[in-house]
Order: C-alpha cells, then structure tokens, then sequence
C-alpha cells in the first residue's frame, strides 16, 4: 500500500492526467468533492442526429462552446476513506449527468464512467491506466 496522496497531490496528478483534454478542464473547486470543469465545442456535436434534442441556435450563442452542455471531473471522498470518480459530461443547468454526448461514430461520445474505489491505491491505479 503506498502513502497517502495529500488532497494537493490528489489535485497535481489529476490536473497532470487531465491537462490534454481539449478544452482543458479546470480545477473550481480544491476541497471534496474536488471538480474540474470545461466546454464543449459546438462541432463536437452532431445536430443532424442531436442526440440530446439541443436548440442549435441557443448552443451557437455562446460562440465556439455549446451553452447548454458542459464537461466535468469530480471527485467525492466518502467518510470511511472510499472515493467516487466522475468524468463525463453534464446539462449545465440542471446539473445532471447525461450517458453520452453523441450517437454518430463521427463525433466523440464522451461517454459517462462512474466508478467507486474502495481507497486511494485503487483510485490512482484507475486514474494512470485510464488517462495516464
């Protein structure tokens, strides 16, 4: 078993893992759940099969991001030392996750992965095989 990663190590590996994400998701929150939050470009979205019913008009408001969609990382550590691992994309008002962003091959689906971890040795094992 190794040492325990500090809650600013947690931060440092997974900004590291996350940091060729484009758009890179930014770390908005440095205390559990810790978080990380990006845009969506609009041309990562297939409107012709619109696979979350999203207004095209209303998205393209925001310029080269989807206004309505947003991508995020969080983390939540639970009282007995387990950890619950989030990365995908969410409905920016609502703030619910959504499965995936697209159903055409031809565009990223950025599927959900939702996975809980029994302590930090298996979180950072999930963490560098995943993104590392």
């Amino acid at each position: 078993m190794s040492p325990k990663l500090s809650i600013e190590k947690l931060i440092e590996l997974i900004d590291n893992l996350v940091s060729n994400f484009d758009p890179t998701p930014i770390n908005v929150n440095n205390d559990f759940p810790l978080r990380w939050e990006s845009n969506v470009f609009i041309s990562d979205y297939d409107f012709a099969d619109n696979y979350l019913d999203l207004d095209q008009n209303y998205e393209s408001s925001n310029g080269q991001f989807l206004k309505s969609v947003g991508s995020a990382v969080v983390l939540n550590k639970e009282d007995d030392g387990s950890f619950e691992y989030w990365d995908g994309i969410y409905m920016i008002e609502s703030h619910t996750w959504c499965s995936k962003l697209n159903t055409n091959e031809d565009y990223p689906s950025l599927s959900l992965i939702n996975e809980k971890f029994t302590n930090q040795d298996e979180l950072i094992a999930f963490l560098l095989e995943t993104y590392g």
